[in-house]
């Protein structure tokens, strides 16, 4: 197993943000093949990205995640409605 070390502990908080978003975005992968919405996944996306933010850390890698979670959402609903 690969020793992770960080410099600082901001480049540690930094790191757990983004590895924190792709298992959030990761688990809507099976909604999206299953043609369903994942709202909670955008929802919960966004406020990570908020919380990322209020702390000043970059919120890139969340707002990306967010962003295509949202459009994926929102193609889906637009295709098969809401529920």
């Amino acid at each position: 197993m690969a020793d992770l070390s960080f410099k600082t502990k901001s480049e540690f908080i930094q790191a757990a943000f983004d590895q924190v978003a792709k298992i959030i975005s990761d688990h809507a992968q099976p909604c999206f093949e299953a043609l369903t919405p994942a709202i909670s996944t955008e929802k919960c996306l966004s406020h990570l990205s908020t919380v990322a933010q209020d702390w000043s850390y970059d919120a890139s890698k969340i707002e990306a995640y967010y962003h295509i979670t949202k459009a994926t959402n929102s193609e889906l609903i637009e295709a098969f409605g809401e529920d």
